[in-house]
């Protein structure tokens, strides 16, 4: 007799028995699907795929295995709310309300296909900034833009600047 000792079902604790050899698998077209675990140096990423594309839930880890980020791609494009943790598992930043960029700025030659919603944080956890985030490639590349009206908090939440960015 089996004696199960854990917040989760018995049932659920045994699928997970043989699960790494579903892991990083392929589809009949050579595309990756399902669950995958990839490395970027020492870096680890979880991610989903469906038919090669990025879809579902992703997860970012550092060499030291600490979580930095997780959110969700629908079809290969950011979507939901993004969580992004600090050095020592604060959350440091969120983003949401992800979309196509129709603004443009002028101090970049060409339109900055994506935004979103960006909310910053103190160590403490209230708020330091908030406002629209442009970019091109990735949210969480360095070259990213703030646009329109952006808010700025001291430590203890008060807001202290509004400026605004074209």
């Amino acid at each position: 007799m089996a004696i199960c000792l854990s917040v989760l079902p018995c049932s659920a604790l045994s699928a997970q028995i043989g699960y790494e050899e579903k892991m990083n698998q392929l589809n009949d077209q050579g595309q990756k699907e399902g669950y995958w675990v990839e490395y970027s140096g020492d870096w680890r990423f979880e991610h989903y795929y469906k038919n090669g594309v990025i879809d579902g839930i992703s997860k970012y880890y550092t060499p030291a295995g600490k979580l930095v980020g997780i959110g969700e791609y629908d079809n290969g494009i950011e979507t939901g709310t993004w969580y992004h943790f600090g050095d020592y598992g604060h959350l440091s930043f969120i983003q949401k309300d992800f979309s196509k960029n129709t603004y443009s700025l002028h101090h970049v030659s060409r339109l900055l296909p994506y935004k979103c919603y960006t909310i910053t944080y103190h160590p403490n956890g209230n708020k330091k900034s908030e406002g629209i985030l442009l970019w091109d490639e990735s949210s969480e590349a360095e070259l990213t833009f703030e646009y329109g009206l952006w808010k700025y908090y001291d430590e203890a939440g008060l807001l202290i600047e509004i400026r605004e960015f074209k």
